[in-house]
C-alpha cells in the first residue's frame, strides 16, 4: 500500500509545489481537480447543498492553509479525503447531524425516466424511502464507509487510509453496514 500512496503523477506534483510557493493559478488548479469530489462527499454526507458549499470552502481554506506541509508521504486525494472527512464530522457533531440523503445512494429524481407509468413512479417513491430509512439507520462510521465504496468507488486500502484503520477493518464494517441493510430491508424484499 505504501508504493501506491506515494503515487502522484508529475503534473499534479508540480502543481502541489508550485502552490506550496504561494502560486495562486496553481492552487486553484488543484482546488479544480478536486472541488468535483470535496463537494461530493459533503454533499451527500451533509444533505444540504448550500452547507456543502459552505463547507466545501472551508475544507479547501483548510488545504490551502495545510498545503505548505503536505509532503508527499501519501497521495494528495487521500490527504484531501483525510481533511473532508474531519470536517465533515466537525460539522455533524456541531449540528448534531447525521443523515445521509437518498440520491447519495440511489441517485437524483432526474436520473428515473420522467416517461414511467404512475404506479412504477409509486413504487420507485416506496423503495428509495425504505432504502433511505435503512441508510440512516447506520452508524456515521459505517455510513462513511459505505459512502466512500459505494459512491466515490474507493477500494478498501484507500479507505483504510482516509480512515486510518487496517482494509480489514473497512471490510468488516462494510459487511456489518450491509448486513444491518440486508436485516432491516428483508421483511420488505417484494417492495424492493
Amino acid at each position: 500500500m505504501k508504493a501506491q500512496s506515494t503515487q502522484i503523477d508529475s503534473h499534479e506534483r508540480g502543481l502541489v509545489h508550485a502552490a506550496q510557493l504561494g502560486d495562486s493559478r496553481a492552487f486553484k488548479a488543484l482546488y479544480e481537480r478536486h472541488r468535483d469530489q470535496v463537494y461530493n462527499l459533503a454533499y451527500y454526507s451533509l444533505g444540504d447543498a448550500l452547507w456543502a458549499e459552505d463547507v466545501l470552502q472551508i475544507i479547501f481554506f483548510k488545504i490551502h492553509r495545510g498545503l505548505p506541509r503536505f509532503r508527499f508521504e501519501s497521495n494528495l486525494a487521500t490527504w484531501i479525503y483525510r481533511i473532508t472527512l474531519n470536517e465533515l464530522q466537525n460539522q455533524q457533531r456541531r449540528r448534531g447531524v447525521e443523515w445521509v440523503p437518498l440520491e447519495a445512494v440511489l441517485g437524483s429524481d432526474e436520473e428515473f425516466d420522467s416517461n414511467s407509468l404512475p404506479d412504477f413512479r409509486t413504487l420507485d417513491n416506496q423503495r428509495r424511502e425504505i432504502l433511505q430509512q435503512a441508510v440512516l439507520q447506520l452508524s456515521p462510521k459505517l455510513r462513511t464507509v459505505v459512502l466512500l465504496k459505494y459512491f466515490e468507488g474507493l477500494s478498501y486500502g484507500e479507505i483504510a487510509e482516509l480512515l486510518g484503520c487496517a482494509s480489514g477493518t473497512v471490510a468488516s464494517r462494510l459487511n456489518r453496514a450491509l448486513k444491518e441493510m440486508e436485516a432491516r430491508l428483508r421483511p420488505l424484499r417484494r417492495l424492493l
